[in-house]
């Protein structure tokens, strides 16, 4: 939106050190973008327009995430996936996906906690956003 990249994502790997030094800008207008990707296809993409709290997350999962992942998969059963981010982790969230999603969500403090630092679950990191 303003030209900058938001580098939360980006690894450096290298043999030694290779010393990167990165300037971050401070209080610039954002978009966050939510995507879901399973064996069906892709689910989205849903845009969050500034921050991106617990009530807005859980907002956006019952009017627009949910629903077009119900449009994929009918009736057949399916587990959702999120990591430890505060908004996935926020209260109001686990108990709807308690409610709604019993035995069928992975997350923190979820049905299946998920593995914090495990990059084998965390495909749409090192897949979708680099195409």
């Amino acid at each position: 939106m303003n030209g900058t990249l938001n580098r939360h994502n980006c690894v450096y790997w290298a043999p030694e050190n290779p010393h990167v030094h990165v300037e971050k800008e401070v209080n610039l207008p954002g978009l966050s973008v939510w995507y879901g990707l399973s064996l069906r296809g892709l689910i989205g993409p849903f845009f969050f327009e500034g921050t991106v709290t617990g009530h807005v997350y859980l907002d956006m999962l019952c009017t627009s995430i949910l629903p077009a992942i119900h449009t994929l998969f009918g009736n057949d059963r399916f587990h959702f996936q999120q990591d430890g981010a505060s908004p996935h982790f926020h209260l109001e969230m686990r108990a709807y996906l308690i409610e709604n999603l019993p035995g069928q969500w992975i997350g923190r403090r979820g049905a299946v906690e998920f593995p914090p630092h495990s990059p084998d679950l965390t495909l749409l990191d090192f897949y979708l956003w680099g195409t």
